[in-house]
């Protein structure tokens, strides 16, 4: 009987630790129609901090809200609790006022955003610059894409993949079709070690 009870303890609490928020850790997001994105950071048990992901010479939104949590759900309440007093202009300015409750939805390793088609997911989890993913007439290639630091300067090369470029040489770019899937609808058709990004390339018949 014991054994059992033991066993499951183990299994809600693993449960409980992979759909929960980690305070502390980024939660980053990619929009299905833009690479910009936002990010999440959980700094207490009712407090949330919103921010847009810093770029070299773009100062970073960072908004903070109460939030409730449930077995399933995350509500970030729209009332502000404190912010950081940037004006920032450029490719990298987004709207972080929240007019409404934000509702993320649980599963696992992700929270999801219906209303607006988001999915986040933690930060730490990923390398930063994660390989993009081709997939060619159903055949799948993946692209190192080296490592920069945060003014975009590189510190390691992308390592070339043979294979994949002697296929694109292949391809006839008047004779395909290219599709480009990130964030939640990459999430929902690959799963999430896809979330940054698939390029689909098909040929004609």
């Amino acid at each position: 009987m014991t054994k059992y009870l033991t066993l499951f303890l183990s299994i809600i609490f693993l449960l409980t630790d992979t759909y929960g928020q980690k305070l502390g850790d980024y939660y980053i997001s990619i929009s299905l129609d833009s690479t910009q994105g936002g990010r999440l950071k959980f700094l207490s048990d009712t407090t949330v901090e919103l921010s847009s992901i810093p770029r070299h010479m773009s100062p970073s939104i960072k908004i903070i809200h109460q939030y409730i949590t449930t077995d399933t759900t995350i509500e970030i309440l729209p009332d502000t609790f404190a912010e950081q007093n940037i004006n920032p202009t450029g490719l990298y300015l987004m709207d972080y006022a929240l007019k409404s409750i934000l509702t993320l939805t649980k599963f696992n390793r992700v929270f999801i955003d219906y209303n607006k088609s988001n999915i986040y997911v933690r930060q730490r989890d990923f390398p930063n610059n994660p390989d993009i993913t081709y997939i060619i007439d159903g055949k799948t290639f993946k692209q190192d894409m080296g490592v920069t630091d945060g003014y975009g300067l590189i510190k390691k090369h992308p390592k070339a993949n043979k294979a994949l470029q002697k296929k694109l040489k292949t391809i006839d770019k008047d004779n395909c079709t290219i599709e480009i899937v990130r964030g939640l609808a990459a999430y929902k058709r690959f799963g999430i070690d896809k979330f940054y990004g698939v390029i689909i390339i098909k040929t004609k018949k």
